[in-house]
């Protein structure tokens, strides 16, 4: 999609629900509902940010947005850095994004740089996976294959 900055990520949940059984807490519980992605990219160009609000783009290259645009459900991975050289890998499994808002500005006396941001609503899939994360170094075999397709469960071992 482009070079990240940086990705703020906010999971929602139904918050911790108390039940209460002889007069005291007896469990607590709290459920994912959904979360909301904003990505900061070096850049957006217009093919790609058409591609993920679902807009079309003509022959010449010019991007249309229509009221009946509908974005597709995309999967996204990228890495972060940890200490130790290591780094988190991560794979959100599905992710509707909304159309950015637009600032342009004037050239001034020094650059000044505008990169895009763009936000969307993630949500579980039918299996009620919602995110894979993996934290290795970069030669680890899972991390060096981490971005060739998206990571599905396997065999799943629990410590």
């Amino acid at each position: 999609m482009a070079k990240a900055i940086k990705a703020d990520i906010n999971v929602k949940t139904t918050g911790q629900n108390a039940l209460y059984a002889d007069d005291g807490i007896d469990a607590v519980e709290e459920e994912f509902v959904s979360f909301e992605m904003k990505l900061n990219v070096n850049d957006l160009t217009p093919q790609i940010r058409a591609q993920l609000l679902g807009q079309r783009v003509d022959s010449d290259g010019v991007v249309y947005s229509n009221i009946a645009d509908d974005p597709p459900y995309y999967a996204i991975g990228f890495r972060a850095r940890k200490r130790g050289r290591t780094y988190i890998y991560l794979w959100y499994y599905r992710v509707k994004f909304s159309v950015p808002p637009e600032s342009f500005e004037t050239k001034g006396e020094s650059i000044n740089y505008k990169t895009p941001e763009i936000t969307g609503t993630g949500m579980k899939r039918q299996d009620d996976n919602w995110k894979a994360d993996y934290t290795a170094h970069e030669t680890d075999p899972v991390a060096a294959a981490w971005f060739d397709e998206v990571r599905e469960p396997g065999t799943i071992v629990t410590a």
